[in-house]
């Protein structure tokens, strides 16, 4: 394990993969969501007690990662942030991940369980449905048009009411930088998010597993969390008084949840 703080690449022949290690402890390898880098477990990690090890690893077309030559897979997502670990030395680790990412971050509990102690999956599941697919065609089409009227659907549908009227003084601000931020392979993630099926993996999960979902999640809906968390032995629920960007609107209580999770194993 490296007790370093550093942004990096890894080149894996094929492929370069960017990520970041930052702390010392207990490892935490973090999956992003679509359209976002390294940076998105940000705000959930400034909400953490300062005892982890977090390794973040981007998906292709994201932050540092290299684009994606063809369509992406789920288990190159997986093989390539074990890739990563692995360079770094670590043998088991703790796994979370938002939206795609925890769609990722269930596989690799799944692909390798007996390197993953915990599994925490954020807005979550397992297998796209018709709306989600429709959802996701409409982010294609959005970001391939202009990125800035994407960010005005995402906020306006991401957060809450509640969120919305607390950013409102600030919205413009917020819709630039997200704008600037979306990443240059979205396309091919969203094209892996349109048909997403990791059913067959959820069986050979024994990590103890928390699942996170928002009741006013619009993109990823409630029921497969729920759904998740039935599939899953032994995995626990909590529903989240949020949107899909709870990562961002309910960064503390997601901290809270997730170090209680983490620190439990």
């Amino acid at each position: 394990m490296l007790p370093f703080a550093a942004m990096a690449t890894l080149d894996l022949g094929t492929a370069t993969v960017g990520y970041a290690v930052e702390g010392t402890g207990t490892p935490v390898l973090l999956f992003h969501g679509t359209t976002m880098n390294r940076t998105g477990w940000d705000m959930v990690r400034a909400a953490m007690p300062a005892e982890y090890q977090y390794v973040m690893v981007e998906f292709p077309g994201s932050g540092e990662s290299s684009m994606p030559a063809g369509p992406i897979e789920t288990d190159h997502l997986v093989s390539q942030a074990l890739a990563v670990v692995d360079h770094l030395g670590i043998d088991r680790f703790h796994v979370a991940g938002y939206s795609l990412g925890a769609v990722a971050a269930l596989a690799t509990a799944g692909a390798a369980p007996e390197r993953v102690i915990t599994c925490t999956s954020l807005c979550g599941w397992a297998t796209t449905d018709a709306r989600m697919r429709f959802t996701f065609g409409l982010w294609r089409q959005l970001i391939a048009t202009d990125r800035a009227l994407f960010m005005r659907y995402a906020v306006a549908d991401g957060f809450t009411a509640g969120a919305i009227a607390a950013l409102e003084p600030m919205l413009e601000g917020v819709i630039a930088m997200g704008a600037d931020t979306v990443a240059s392979g979205s396309d091919a993630q969203l094209e892996l998010d349109e048909r997403i099926d990791i059913s067959g993996l959820l069986d050979r999960i024994t990590a103890p597993t928390l699942v996170l979902g928002g009741i006013e999640d619009r993109w990823v809906d409630i029921s497969h969390s729920r759904a998740l968390a039935e599939a899953i032995s032994g995995a626990s629920l909590v529903e989240l008084p949020a949107g899909h960007l709870v990562i961002q609107e309910g960064a503390e209580a997601v901290a809270g949840h997730l170090h209680a999770h983490v620190s439990a194993a």
